[in-house]
């Protein structure tokens, strides 16, 4: 008896702390990733700043159709996009590397959602081209993919610059589909969520945005001066 007393005390005691260690490993686990992304986007993040810290541009506009007010962007980048309630972005690579032209990685979907996992059979992605640009041509050149349509030129190499639509539908943006952009300091796209709120996206510079967490269906934008 005594001996059978004592497994069934070790077998209520491996119960227990089995039990303990899935709970812990259930809280730990979001931990870890939380701080797993902080810590790439924070890594990220010092490395975009000292990036941009080694370019003059020239004083912010709210007349320039440039994103962020005329200021460039640099390779490996994300630059999110949405019209309406579909979400996606894009990542310049080899920018000026080949002439005026870049290539970049996109990803979009239609079900509302922000983030871009490409296992996700929810989330259309590629790798594409755009250039060369022909001096004199007249000619826009432009980032494509999806619905989505966004003009760019470069700005020597491994920079470019990102605009807002030059001919919206409608002309005072008002829209919900009209086109709006969001720069990053983020390259991990498995680690973005284009639907959080601290995003904000505009479809002009004088644009005062809408949150990525907002219905682009029930809010406008400001008519650009």
């Amino acid at each position: 008896m005594p001996g059978r007393r004592l497994s069934l005390w070790r077998l209520r005691f491996s119960l227990r702390a089995l039990l303990v260690a899935v709970a812990l490993t259930a809280i730990l686990i979001p931990l870890g990733q939380r701080a797993y992304r902080s810590y790439v986007h924070s890594r990220d993040a010092k490395a975009y700043a000292l990036l941009q810290s080694t370019k003059t541009w020239g004083p912010p506009s709210d007349q320039s159709f440039a994103i962020d007010h005329g200021r460039g962007v640099p390779n490996d980048y994300i630059i999110l996009v949405r019209s309406g309630n579909t979400f996606g972005c894009f990542i310049p690579r080899n920018q000026y590397k080949q002439g005026e032209s870049a290539e970049y990685d996109w990803f979009y979907r239609t079900d509302g959602l922000g983030t871009f996992d490409p296992a996700d059979p929810h989330v259309k992605s590629g790798h594409d081209f755009t250039g060369v640009y022909v001096f004199g041509s007249g000619d826009t050149l432009r980032i494509k993919f999806g619905p989505f349509n966004i003009p760019w030129s470069g700005n020597g190499t491994d920079w470019g610059f990102v605009y807002y639509e030059y001919n919206p539908d409608p002309p005072d943006r008002s829209g919900p589909s009209v086109l709006r952009i969001c720069s990053t300091d983020s390259k991990s796209v498995l680690l973005i969520d284009a639907r959080e709120p601290h995003w904000l996206y505009k479809s002009h510079s004088d644009d005062p945005g809408l949150r990525g967490n907002e219905d682009a269906n029930v809010k406008t934008t400001s008519v650009p001066r």
